[in-house]
């Protein structure tokens, strides 16, 4: 680098220069990070909500994978497969004494809630749990409340069919609270026996797989090579998966504007650097500094000034978003019912790919913009900014 640009660009970043040029510099490192750190958090929120409902879904409601098996077909395994479990399926009424509720009722075994998917819900069983030979159903604390009742409470379980109406009296063993009540408003859980006795030929039984979402695909392709019938929780669930990526990649849109309209104001700041060193830049051309070395000192002064920015307000962003969960646990307490559907109970995902779209849009801005906006250095009256002074 030319010492003269060299000098000029330390200048421009504080280094050698005096107080005022220092407090400046910092003053729009603090202001640049800030805003990258709230577009960093806001897209992480928004990421890690998505995607903990869609775990809540394909962990709780449909599997991973949904296969339809016939009893003298053998199971493969695969290595990317946690868990197969054999689940039964009905839609029917559930009345309680006052209300009643369309809800969806799903027959399990008792292997079926395994560490992973009671990591997604919290179930509260009574502790005096009164004997009784009625079958035991789990509803979620959001229909309790909807249906106004309470653990040990009966309520009449009925399938309408073409053939017959069936009703059956049950208990409630427990309540679950996955935090989503899109899902807790229309589940309830209960024996896979109990519900095959009851219901018969009523009933939908499939196996749901469990496996890693990034390994969706390919088991699905090898379980369909080996002549399964197999679909995937998004393709029973498409407008919910497809809201799910829309808010994601919306989301991701609207940063990106306001990353390019940050990469704007960081213009601004060049241009405000050029105005306010007219004078000096005059006498550099005097001496026979060339345009182009002044305007290259600015551009690099501008564009440390963005890099240092981006990358702490990245770090400060994530670093806010793994803050969240106890504020957010704090706030679904409180059961505010303006966030009653949306899911406040999620892991804080990093989207490195979406940050990095973001990062790499502000800081092509920025270069771009801040080196359209130095072209008023070579237009600069060296003569009249001397008279000036």
């Amino acid at each position: 680098m030319n010492p003269v640009s060299r000098l000029l660009t330390l200048r421009k970043l504080g280094i050698g220069a005096n107080r005022a040029a220092r407090r400046r510099v910092i003053f729009n490192i603090v202001l640049i990070t800030l805003v990258v750190s709230i577009l960093v958090l806001a897209q992480i929120f928004v990421v890690s909500m998505s995607r903990g409902i869609a775990d809540k879904w394909a962990l709780l409601a449909d599997g991973h994978l949904q296969l339809y098996v016939d009893k003298r077909q053998p199971m493969i395994e695969h290595p990317s497969i946690e868990t197969i479990d054999r689940v039964g399926e009905v839609n029917a009424l559930l009345y309680s004494p006052d209300k009643n509720q369309m809800v969806r009722v799903k027959g399990v075994e008792q292997s079926y809630f395994n560490d992973s998917r009671l990591a997604q819900l919290t179930i509260t069983q009574s502790e005096n749990a009164s004997p009784s030979t009625l079958a035991k159903i789990m509803i979620s604390t959001t229909l309790a409340e909807r249906l106004a009742v309470k653990i040990d409470d009966r309520l009449a379980l009925m399938l309408v069919s073409n053939d017959a109406i069936r009703a059956q009296l049950c208990i409630i063993g427990a309540l679950y609270d996955t935090g989503y009540h899109e899902l807790d408003e229309q589940l309830v859980f209960c024996d896979l026996d109990f519900l095959e006795h009851l219901f018969t030929s009523g009933v939908t039984v499939y196996y749901e797989v469990l496996t890693q979402e990034r390994n969706l695909e390919t088991v699905k392709g090898d379980f369909e090579r080996a002549g399964y019938m197999a679909t995937t929780w998004k393709e029973q669930n498409p407008a919910l998966s497809g809201n799910l990526e829309t808010s994601r990649q919306a989301v991701l849109a609207v940063m990106v504007a306001v990353a390019i309209l940050c990469g704007y104001f960081i213009s601004e700041l060049s241009s405000q650097m050029v105005e306010d060193d007219k004078a000096r830049i005059a006498t550099l051309h005097l001496i026979g500094a060339q345009p182009q070395v002044v305007r290259r000192a600015y551009w690099t002064a501008v564009m440390v000034i963005t890099t240092v920015s981006i990358a702490l307000g990245t770090a400060l962003g994530i670093l806010f978003a793994r803050q969240l969960p106890p504020l957010l646990a704090t706030i679904a307490a409180r059961s505010y019912s303006a966030l009653s559907f949306y899911l406040l109970d999620f892991p804080i995902r990093v989207p490195v790919l979406d940050l990095s779209i973001i990062a790499s849009v502000l800081f092509c801005v920025s270069a771009v913009s801040v080196h359209l906006s130095l072209r008023r250095v070579s237009a600069i009256d060296a003569l009249s900014c001397v008279r000036f002074d």
